[in-house]
């Protein structure tokens, strides 16, 4: 087994600053009238598509082996739900507040993780998630009457449904490589993006010839799907060189490099609560990754 721990650490970090940078995009691109959930399906698209290629590429079967049903099932709703719930919130509420209640998922992850395993959370699990669900509450909550609780729920939702992601994954790896799942996965939910879309347009695809879709609107929309495919491949070349307790901290810079690309490319500035409310769940995210390394190091 490859351990490259310095090549690992420099790919998560790599990994880390371009996902920051796709809901911001997808911000841009609706600015410029591409819908969110339309950004959704072509990003859908995109990944299902090259990662089908990849996978031929690399004389891998496409194949869903029957022990995987149930976890596939659960991976598909649960992507399906991160993918228009994170990226469709960015239209009601800023983006740096949605990557604030997106990023509680590491936390509940840290929370959910021994209860599924049959025991307690313990104090110290606990006490960190209470910390960062305050977080939230200073970030959201003396703004909450200003704020769209569409964009609020779609956040939230997207972020338990990460958990669920997490633990689906985890089940399916036993059975396929990344690309192999990853392409099913999003070629499965695609109709599904495809119907949201249109639903949320009135039945109106407005990135298809005629629609109101703008030239630089349709340039973000490319730039979402194609950052995300090269940062799903680095993030899976971290996992490659060093183990996964290795290179996890090291993704807490993407809720940062989000938060710093709105203010450069969105001029988007949050209020002070929000500023403060997102370190207190950056802190708490640290202090997760800490207790998995922890527990890693444990014989």
């Amino acid at each position: 087994m490859i351990n490259r721990a310095g090549l690992g650490i420099a790919c998560a970090l790599a990994a880390a600053a371009l996902y920051g940078f796709v809901p911001n995009m997808v911000r841009a691109g609706f600015e410029n009238g591409v819908p969110p959930v339309e950004s959704t399906f072509f990003r859908t698209a995109t990944v299902g598509i090259v990662f089908a290629i990849i996978a031929v590429l690399r004389g891998e079967a496409l194949h869903l082996p029957r022990p995987a049903l149930g976890s596939f099932a659960v991976q598909c709703v649960a992507t399906l739900v991160i993918s228009v719930g994170y990226l469709a919130s960015v239209q009601f509420i800023p983006v740096g507040l949605a990557v604030i209640i997106f990023f509680s998922f590491p936390v509940l992850i840290m929370l959910a993780a021994p209860l599924i395993e049959g025991h307690s959370p313990g104090p110290a699990r606990i006490g960190i998630a209470v910390f960062a669900f305050a977080g939230l509450g200073v970030a959201v909550g003396p703004s909450f009457n200003d704020l769209d609780i569409r964009g609020i729920l779609l956040a939230s939702a997207a972020a338990v449904a990460c958990v669920l992601q997490f633990f689906s994954g985890r089940s399916i790896s036993t059975y396929m490589t990344p690309t192999v799942f990853g392409s099913l996965v999003h070629l499965t939910i695609l109709p599904a993006a495809f119907l949201v879309a249109l639903y949320a347009g009135d039945g109106v695809i407005r990135i298809f010839p005629g629609g109101t879709a703008s030239g630089p609107g349709l340039a973000f929309m490319a730039g979402v799907g194609a950052i995300y495919v090269v940062a799903y491949m680095v993030h899976m070349l971290s996992l490659r060189f060093a183990p996964a307790s290795t290179v996890a901290p090291y993704y807490n810079l993407e809720p940062v490099m989000t938060t710093l690309v709105a203010a450069v490319l969105l001029g988007e500035r949050l209020n002070m609560n929000q500023y403060l409310g997102g370190g207190m769940v950056l802190t708490a995210l640290i202090a997760s990754s800490l207790i998995g390394l922890r527990r890693a190091a444990r014989p």
